[in-house]
């Protein structure tokens, strides 16, 4: 753990460096049997195959990212999340892993029916320090989702579904819109389904239970392992009401207009556009996902280019942010750690 575990950031402390400049990563690619090539729209890099995740901020033993350019470049970031401390993810940070993992996924055919068990679950299992609740930010119009039971599905409605194949009569399925937000709060159960593409901001977790794969094998041309027992053991058979939103817009305090996606035990995520926006603070740091428009991100330490599908992220060190357009409004995707000990401000 940080020596920096549970240190609070205060005002006449002299300033890292390092930290007050933006900071961004090589995007770590994973493919899939159910990914794609979707990600060309916005990415130059990508390798060749089915690429189905694009994991841009990761602390991570199955993906960690580092740092691809200026004063730390090289660094991964458990290095600088050991280093720093409180001094990169803010005051409340009690140590360990970096606490969010931001991805792009596209999921050009079905992901697995799946669940991921929440802290509780995620320790009396055995399986991690942590569960997972994630969100789901939609890129593009059409694409098809399976969230939750419909109502009157059971555990035992369940497995017989299962048994008989019909998994898919059991899930409330939806067809998305571009900017169609999901929150996926631990327990409940989903499946990405054809033509998605998104943005997903969740815990630092990578502990799935996959209950139905469709019928099909993997990349390895076998079926994919099952874990049916501790998939139905994880579901909240309760939790149905939780497809697609679309939060209004509205004027920001500070600058241009935002929506706020979610505020959640342990994630904030908001939207903000406009030609010139100014965020973050030294409660938490701040990681900015340019969605659309070309400009450029400004702290006290440096400044980086904003290009679409674009990730940086900003120490609570470096404190506040402003982005400033190149013509058209940029529309940005902002997510913070939240901690039980903190609050935050913007």
């Amino acid at each position: 753990m940080s020596s920096n575990a549970g240190m609070t950031i205060t005002a006449d402390r002299a300033p890292i460096p390092e930290l007050l400049c933006p900071i961004t990563f090589t995007p770590l690619y994973f493919e899939k049997v159910w990914g794609g090539r979707q990600m060309e729209r916005f990415r130059s890099d990508l390798p060749a195959g089915s690429i189905g995740e694009s994991w841009d901020i990761a602390d991570h033993s199955n993906g960690m990212s580092v740092v691809d350019d200026g004063p730390l470049q090289g660094r991964s970031l458990r290095e600088l999340t050991d280093t720093f401390g409180c001094d990169l993810v803010g005051p409340g940070f009690a140590g360990g892993e970096f606490p969010l993992l931001v991805k792009l996924l596209d999921a050009t055919t079905r992901l697995s029916v799946q669940v991921h068990p929440d802290d509780n679950i995620a320790r009396n299992m055995g399986v991690s320090e942590r569960g997972k609740t994630e969100c789901w930010l939609m890129m593009g119009d059409g694409g098809e989702l399976y969230v939750g039971v419909r109502p009157g599905i059971d555990a035992d409605a369940f497995r017989r579904a299962l048994d008989e194949g019909t998994v898919e009569k059991t899930l409330n399925r939806y067809i998305t819109r571009r900017g169609d937000f999901v929150f996926l709060e631990a327990t409940t159960v989903h499946a990405l389904g054809t033509g998605c593409l998104l943005y997903e901001v969740q815990q630092t977790c990578d502990i799935t239970f996959r209950v139905w794969d469709w019928g099909r094998v993997g990349l390895d041309g076998k079926p994919r392992e099952l874990h049916i027992d501790e998939s139905i053991a994880t579901i909240d058979f309760e939790r149905n009401d939780v497809g697609p939103i679309q939060p209004k817009w509205g004027p920001h305090p500070q600058t241009g207009e935002w929506r706020q996606l979610v505020d959640c035990p342990y994630f904030t995520v908001e939207e903000r556009r406009g030609t010139a926006i100014i965020g973050g603070d030294r409660q938490s740091c701040s990681i900015v996902v340019n969605l659309s428009g070309h400009g450029e991100l400004h702290t006290r330490g440096g400044i980086v280019k904003l290009e679409p599908a674009r990730s940086v992220l900003i120490a609570a060190a470096a404190g506040e942010w402003h982005a400033r357009s190149h013509g058209e409004a940029l529309q940005l995707l902002v997510a913070r750690p939240r901690f039980a000990t903190n609050g935050l401000s913007d």
